[in-house]
């Protein structure tokens, strides 16, 4: 038995050697999602599997980003079983393939790759192949062989199938199909990605080593797989030197927080909660003996902050003020959310793939919501670090911070002021594939991923939004006066230490093992209310033993405002209310948060409330306490007289 030749010389010869059959089984080095479905379409196969080495397998999602016709097509055949594909790490430049019909077994082997550039016109490939025939015993013996030698290909302990994991996300998806689609080809699970990661890892390592241990300059092997742009951004931000696939770093940029974007890094101890701090080009170690008088003082400077309410123009100061206390409890926590999702993913993690929810803080320009920031990170790291600028920001830009705080390995929680209205809508440019992805799809328990803190001017939310991220309202705006600023600088001068005793505590209650809640604040609350006790001082009356929108009607709150700022005219028709605003956003804003038991009616600037019943009831809920609230600041306001 002598095999045929043949020198495949355009796409004619090529559907001369492989038309006609039904089924094709085989390796290649080469090939691309595209021209797997040609396969079907073009060579009439109904059924094709193949092994595809060197790792090229992981590329494919990157390759299909933005490609949902192509991805559905795909999918759809995963699905049915006519097409199975197989991706190794193992070097394999093997090219074998068995074509099969109701007739015989074609062999083929040679330098063709399964890919538009071997099949195309420019391009020269040659093969051997023999034709055996279903009843040849001898030529059955042979294709045995060569078969076993086929499927040997597939031994290797790293084998993927193509899909499987997108096959697995869909199984408890509420997404639509081609939501989930755009969240698979975004998933980062390239070699180049997973190198970047390992190399972070061990710069903060060396960085963050004892002083006596550590060295001012440190060097670290940079695999072959690290992307060209990973490599400028280890050189533009860390100061890398690199040169015959060794960088060389300097530990005082690399624990600078400018060199990572703002962000300092930041490690957690988990047996004992100590926490090590980049900040400055240098490492610091938050103190764990704190005294009774440091915490009472730490507690009482959160307390001042807070209570400047009192001095703002405020309707509902009692609201606000446990807002703004949830807000500390929530950037304390963020270090731990980590640990919170390990443990929903044990216990719950079937049922629901989310993630923690990120923070949005909404208020009106000028109320204090960048300064607060600078206070967030003060309670953090002893600095006030200023807010990442999130008003510069475009897609760009999103996308490289978003690789970035996903690759760095830090638990700090990442703040952002000031961003875009367009940033939780559905509109182009917004941040819905990255929030989407972020924890449903990217985060694996041994990453770790930062919380992401936002602040706007912007209080639209549009659905998709609403379960992955929670927007609290800060309804306040401050006077901004001498005095004020005085009591803000003098906080900020001064170190709070609660920061450290509550890690302390957060860590010994992850490690009984706590119960599983929604609620994502319920240890933080727990351990801020035994620092309390520590420091022998009554928790306020503000303090959030819930979330606060389970005690007020944040909603309610909100259009309350509106109303009393004179956001809109109201006026009585017949059978109903004639609301009458002076821009479309805001009677949009203040529409998306009645409730859905009133009825409305938009005409242009217009909202006609259908009945007015109902409408009252609900804004009934934020006026039950705003006499006492406005009582209560006059008083205050005398005595500061």
């Amino acid at each position: 038995m002598f095999p045929e030749s043949i020198c495949l010389k355009n796409i004619r010869s090529w559907k001369k050697l492989f038309g006609g059959f039904k089924v094709l089984r085989g390796v290649t080095f080469v090939t691309s999602p595209s021209y797997l479905l040609t396969l079907f379409s073009d060579y009439d196969f109904e059924h094709v599997e193949l092994v595809v080495g060197e790792g090229l397998m992981d590329g494919y999602r990157n390759e299909l980003e933005g490609e949902d016709t192509t991805i559905s097509q795909l999918y759809e055949r995963v699905c049915d079983n006519s097409l199975v594909l197989y991706g190794t790490k193992a070097a394999i430049h093997t090219k074998l393939y068995f074509l099969i019909n109701d007739e015989k077994t074609r062999i083929i082997t040679g330098s063709p790759n399964l890919s538009y550039t071997a099949q195309g016109s420019r391009q020269r490939e040659y093969v051997w192949y023999f034709d055996i025939p279903h009843n040849d015993r001898d030529g059955f013996e042979f294709r045995t062989r060569i078969e076993a030698d086929l499927n040997s290909h597939k031994d290797q302990v790293d084998l993927v199938r193509f899909m499987e994991d997108l096959q697995d996300m869909r199984v408890n998806s509420e997404n639509d199909e081609i939501e989930d689609f755009r969240f698979w080809s975004r998933t980062k699970t390239d070699v180049g990605v997973q190198a970047m990661r390992s190399i972070l890892r061990e710069v903060q390592g060396m960085a963050f080593k004892e002083e006596e241990e550590g060295e001012e300059a440190f060097r670290i092997d940079i695999p072959k797989v690290v992307k060209q742009a990973d490599r400028k951004f280890l050189s533009k931000n860390y100061g890398a030197t690199i040169q015959n696939g060794q960088a060389t770093f300097s530990r005082n940029m690399v624990l600078n927080e400018t060199t990572n974007l703002g962000i300092p890094l930041m490690k957690i101890d988990e047996s004992t909660g100590q926490v090590t701090i980049g900040i400055g080009g240098g490492k610091i170690q938050l103190p764990t003996d704190i005294s009774q008088e440091q915490i009472n003082q730490g507690l009482a400077d959160i307390e001042a902050y807070i209570s400047l309410v009192d001095r703002a123009f405020c309707y509902h100061p009692e609201a606000v003020k446990m807002t703004m206390f949830e807000t500390i409890l929530f950037t304390m926590a963020a270090p731990f959310a980590n640990q919170w999702l390990q443990e929903k993913r044990r216990k719950a993690g079937q049922a629901n793939k989310r993630g923690p929810r990120h923070l949005v803080i909404f208020g009106d320009g000028h109320n204090g919501k960048t300064t607060f920031g600078r206070f967030q990170n003060h309670l953090l790291c002893g600095t006030s670090i200023e807010p990442i600028n999130g008003k510069t920001y475009a897609k760009k830009q999103w996308d490289y911070l978003f690789n970035h705080i996903t690759t760095a390995g830090t638990p700090y929680p990442v703040i952002i002021d000031d961003i875009k209205k367009t940033c939780f809508t559905s509109a182009r440019g917004s941040l819905e594939t990255n929030i989407k992805t972020y924890f449903e799809n990217d985060w694996r328990p041994e990453f770790t991923y930062p919380m992401l803190i936002f602040n706007t001017n912007h209080d639209r939310i549009d659905e998709w939004a609403k379960t992955r991220v929670r927007r609290l309202d800060f309804l306040v705006k401050f006077r901004e006066s001498e005095k004020e600023q005085m009591v803000i600088n003098d906080i900020l001068q001064r170190p709070n230490h609660v920061f450290s005793p509550f890690a302390k505590l957060y860590v010994e209650e992850l490690l009984k093992d706590p119960e599983f809640r929604n609620d994502e604040l319920h240890i933080a609350r727990a351990v801020m209310s035994h620092i309390y006790d520590i420091a022998d001082r009554e928790l306020p009356e503000y303090f959030p033993h819930n979330p606060p929108e389970e005690i007020y009607d944040m909603d309610a709150l909100y259009c309350v405002d509106r109303e009393r700022y004179g956001i809109f005219k109201e006026s009585k028709i017949k059978g109903g209310l004639r609301l009458e605003f002076n821009a479309w956003g805001s009677l949009h804003n203040f529409r998306s948060r009645l409730p859905p038991s009133v009825s409305s009616i938009v005409d242009d600037k217009i909202l006609i409330i259908e009945n007015p019943k109902e409408y009252r009831t609900f804004m009934k809920k934020a006026r039950v306490n705003s006499k006492r609230g406005i009582l209560s600041r006059l008083v205050k306001t005398f005595r500061t007289v």
